[in-house]
């Protein structure tokens, strides 16, 4: 524990110490940038938001929920954040629709762009916006599902735009929100100035009929930007504030953490947003599973690549396509699939093999099983999706990894990501710095406990969410694993 300690105090000094124009992961919580893993409305769930301004000045951030496939916006808008407000915001069903969708509802009077007198409805009192496919249905179609169902899980994004000065300040803490509904009007007076972070954010997976809570933090992004992300020209849904990476155009510097050592990689203006992708490379995730009958327990991991759209949606990407090797709906249908190979070792030790289903002719549009396929996959270990889903939360969206041999309950897993045959996907190297192998994602261990053994009639679930373990990886120019320099 006292190594443990040593090594992340470490850590958090060197940390605390990079520059404010290198991009970095900040391991104490606060940032520019906002990631959430994931956000469903499936199996009576509901997700719940929160973010914080822990300073005293007043921000604009840009709020955006994208769904699980390929990281399309299903809502885009803007939350003024006076100083130390708290912004909440909850997911839930919208089962009364004809197809079932889902939606945002607001108990809190921060202002919105829109404001929330033009949101989709009110229930309890309560402002609702619907979560909307404009994005991947009609000329937008990416070759993904089309219906409604498909907005049902995904994950969250929060950017900060600038700091409001002056009158719009003022305006902020006073909560007169017509202050702040033209943007583009806004961004050319000036007004708003470069970001400085200091937001955090934390959420939670909420079954209210079973009694159970799944939540974490939000990973923080620092210095994503020396300049305000606001314009003067685009209509406000058309900007997206977590692609413009240092908006004046110059080269990006990206700081991590490698083996113990702090790298520092540049980037040119062409590849600005894989500054980003850089400080989230994994090569291995580490997680404990445990699938026990007597406990009826049930383990699932959350795996989302925030910027993977920028890599592999062919009408949209923003840079190369590695670390990932295919674009949405080309290789595979509806997807876009890196593999994985596991690692298993039980308590005593014993090497444990994951095997895959038993195979046989795969139905039209099967996905590798051993595979992260989507922005968002939610991996099971224990039996495939049930129709209603993933055994815990309820996913329709990942894949499940069974058939222990020999048989084993709990055990330490390492999933090593992008998976090649003999070779493994990586981030090519910027204008200094080297390669890093893996792929940009981030996560979190989901476990359910289901008692049996208690008082006829007493509820008796219990679950667990921890963030995943990781480890990173350098690379040479051909994306071999080198010593880091």
């Amino acid at each position: 524990m006292r190594n443990w300690l040593h090594t992340l105090s470490l850590s958090l000094l060197a940390a605390a110490s990079l520059p404010a124009s290198a991009v970095y992961v900040n391991p104490r919580g606060t940032g520019q940038v906002l990631l959430f893993p994931y956000y469903t409305v499936n199996a009576q769930q509901q997700t719940m938001f929160s973010v914080v301004n822990t300073t005293d000045r007043s921000k604009l951030v840009e709020v955006s929920f994208r769904e699980s496939y390929n990281g399309r916006v299903v809502l885009r808008f803007d939350v003024v954040l006076s100083p130390h407000d708290t912004w909440t915001v909850t997911t839930f069903d919208r089962d009364d629709q004809e197809e079932r969708g889902a939606a945002i509802g607001l108990r809190d009077n921060s202002c919105t762009v829109p404001d929330i007198d033009v949101w989709t409805g009110n229930i309890g009192g309560a402002p609702f916006q619907q979560l909307l496919p404009f994005d991947y249905t009609g000329d937008a179609q990416d070759g993904g599902p089309t219906t409604n169902d498909r907005m049902r899980e995904g994950y969250f994004h929060v950017v900060e735009r600038g700091e409001l000065i002056g009158d719009l300040a003022t305006a902020a803490t006073q909560r007169r929100c017509s202050a702040f509904q033209d943007l583009r009007a806004i961004a050319a007076s000036s007004r708003v100035t470069p970001p400085t972070g200091g937001l955090r954010g934390s959420f939670a997976v909420v079954n209210v009929g079973q009694g159970t809570l799944l939540g974490g933090n939000a990973t923080a992004i620092e210095a994503l930007s020396t300049t305000p992300l606001v314009s003067a020209t685009l209509e406000p849904a058309a900007y997206d504030a977590l692609a413009a990476v240092n908006a004046g155009g110059e080269a990006v510097r990206a700081q991590t953490f490698v083996n113990g050592k702090l790298l520092e990689l540049t980037f040119p203006p062409n590849r600005a947003v894989d500054a980003i992708s850089a400080v989230l490379m994994t090569d291995s995730l580490f997680a404990d599973v445990s699938r026990e009958a007597s406990l009826g327990s049930n383990t699932e991991w959350v795996i989302t690549a925030p910027t993977k759209r920028f890599h592999t949606d062919a009408a949209r990407a923003k840079t190369q396509l590695a670390p990932f090797t295919n674009s949405f709906n080309t290789t595979h249908p509806a997807a876009s699939c890196s593999n994985f190979s596991t690692t298993l070792y039980d308590r005593q030790g014993r090497a444990i093999t994951l095997s895959s289903d038993p195979q046989g002719t795969p139905p039209p549009g099967a996905l590798p099983q051993f595979a992260l396929c989507h922005a968002t996959d939610v991996v099971s270990f224990g039996p495939a999706f049930g129709s209603n889903g993933s055994p815990v939360l309820g996913a329709k969206v990942g894949t499940h990894i069974g058939n222990p041999t020999p048989a084993a309950e709990t055990g330490a897993l390492t999933l090593a990501l992008g998976v090649n045959g003999e070779a493994r996907s990586y981030l090519p190297a910027g204008s200094t710095g080297p390669g890093l192998r893996g792929l940009p994602v981030i996560g979190f261990e989901a476990l359910k406990y289901i008692n049996g053994n208690v008082t006829p009639g007493v509820l008796a679930n219990y679950t667990l969410a921890r963030p995943l373990n990781s480890s990173a990886t350098c690379t040479n120019a051909v994306g071999v694993a080198t010593a880091c320099p």
